[in-house]
């Protein structure tokens, strides 16, 4: 890897964690580097990001700059453990479809498969399975090497084939992320939990992103339905590109749908336990 400081307004799960990472302001020694890249994922942290770029440029005399989806990066070849910790990686960019509130076919345009797999166990697509089956027999084929594979990047529910379940089927899978971003969506996610658990997968293996914001009845209903489906619900505030800010009920809301203890207590269900591959 290049000698590159990467710079985060804030650490999450994702972010890698070398000595070449930083979080804040440029302390009094820094590592040997080449440049220094400012990373913005999210359009709220853009005046924060620019300040960091700002203090910085004053700390080295090498190149600082400053990108990410919130400067409408498209995402080109991808490197392990440069922008993301290791362990995550993307085999395409792009998502054929286009919803009216994702950023994603705006930002990185149609789906577009990256001619090398770079290994990891989580897969982080915006859509896998729009990949042509080629392109997915090759990742399958990597992550056979890898333990506590997971899908994370939101699994399209339609495009699930058959041939895809026994594929993984035949990984040390730990979690399969779907979708559920409104109502039109929970019959195709009940079909696919269906033949998943019909498949062996536990309830611990199966989860879905379940988009909310608009109204918390629909929307609890939703989540319901995901979990009496077979899956963990993992609620999503919707954020366009200008910030909502959500009142302190719906903070809570999305708090008590993070919590598996609450939501499974509160629909009387039983959380199976799976190894983890």
């Amino acid at each position: 890897m290049d000698k590159i400081i990467r710079v985060f307004p804030r650490r999450n799960s994702y972010t890698p964690d070398d000595p070449m990472t930083f979080f804040d302001l440029p302390g009094m020694f820094l590592p040997e580097h080449d440049e220094v890249h400012v990373c913005c994922v999210f359009t709220w942290d853009v005046a924060r990001c620019q300040e960091l770029q700002f203090q910085w440029q004053g700390a080295t005399n090498k190149p600082v700059k400053i990108g990410g989806p919130a400067f409408g990066d498209a995402g080109g070849d991808f490197f392990p453990g440069r922008y993301v910790k290791q362990g995550v990686t993307f085999t395409s960019r792009g998502c054929p479809n286009k919803c009216s509130f994702c950023f994603v076919p705006k930002r990185e345009g149609a789906l577009r498969e990256l001619p090398e797999i770079q290994i990891g166990n989580i897969i982080q697509d915006n859509n896998f399975l729009a990949c042509s089956q080629e392109h997915r027999a090759k990742v399958y084929e990597t992550l056979k090497t890898q333990k506590m594979v997971e899908f994370r990047g939101g699994l399209e529910a339609a495009r699930l084939t058959d041939w895809d379940i026994e594929q993984m089927r035949g990984l040390r899978t730990r979690k399969l992320f779907f979708a559920a971003d409104s109502d039109t969506a929970v019959p195709r996610i009940k079909k696919v939990a269906a033949r998943l658990i019909k498949a062996g997968f536990k309830r611990d293996h199966l989860h879905c992103y379940v988009l909310i914001g608009d109204d918390m009845k629909k929307n609890e209903q939703r989540l319901i339905d995901v979990c009496e489906a077979g899956m963990m619900p993992f609620a999503q505030l919707y954020q366009p590109e200008v910030p909502v800010v959500y009142s302190r009920e719906w903070k809570q809301f999305v708090r008590e749908w993070s919590r598996p203890a609450f939501y499974m207590a509160k629909l009387g269900l039983r959380k199976e336990s799976v190894a983890n591959g």
